[in-house]
């Protein structure tokens, strides 16, 4: 079985690169087309609103300025991230590969699986960050996530495990 289309799941980690890199080897061994995608998790603006008024001391005027501020930071991010894709995307064309790249905003995992699926995708590259114990626990697993709930094959590119003490 052949990998014909390939996304690459990036965030903005440290192992970012070595995603890349193992998903550029394999695009190249096997003829493939490079989906960079990158999920920005942030939440959502309106959940602002539910805490005014609830004895944490902001006013209606204050929520506005927090969503605004908090709008201006997806914005931000949204420039950052795109400008690493387009750096990565130059990098995998300098190597000859056929790539692409995209982003969307919300949960990662569902937002990988879903983007893989509409591809379709025949496997996706990720990296793990190596969680484990509570911090796991309090802050979710994306890898995990994509591995139980994606149509095709995953490649999890093992990151650096950080241990709970």
């Amino acid at each position: 079985m052949g990998f014909k289309n390939i996304i690459v799941a990036l965030d903005r980690s440290p192992q970012a690169p070595l995603v890349l890199e193992q998903a550029q080897d394999l695009a190249q061994k096997e003829g493939a087309k490079l989906l960079l995608f990158h999920a920005i998790n942030v939440e959502v603006a309106g959940e602002v609103g539910p805490l005014l008024g609830t004895g944490v001391g902001l006013d209606l005027a204050a929520g506005k300025a927090l969503q605004q501020i908090h709008q201006s930071n997806i914005e931000a991010e949204i420039a950052h991230v795109r400008d690493n894709l387009q750096a990565y995307c130059r990098q995998a064309k300098s190597q000859g590969l056929e790539v692409e790249f995209n982003y969307e905003v919300g949960d990662p995992g569902s937002l990988i699986c879903d983007r893989a699926a509409k591809l379709p995708a025949d496997l996706i590259v990720m990296g793990r960050r190596g969680r484990q114990g509570f911090t796991e626990f309090l802050l979710g697993s994306v890898s995990n996530y994509v591995i139980h709930h994606a149509h095709c094959s995953v490649l999890v590119v093992q990151g650096q495990l950080t241990i709970d003490n």
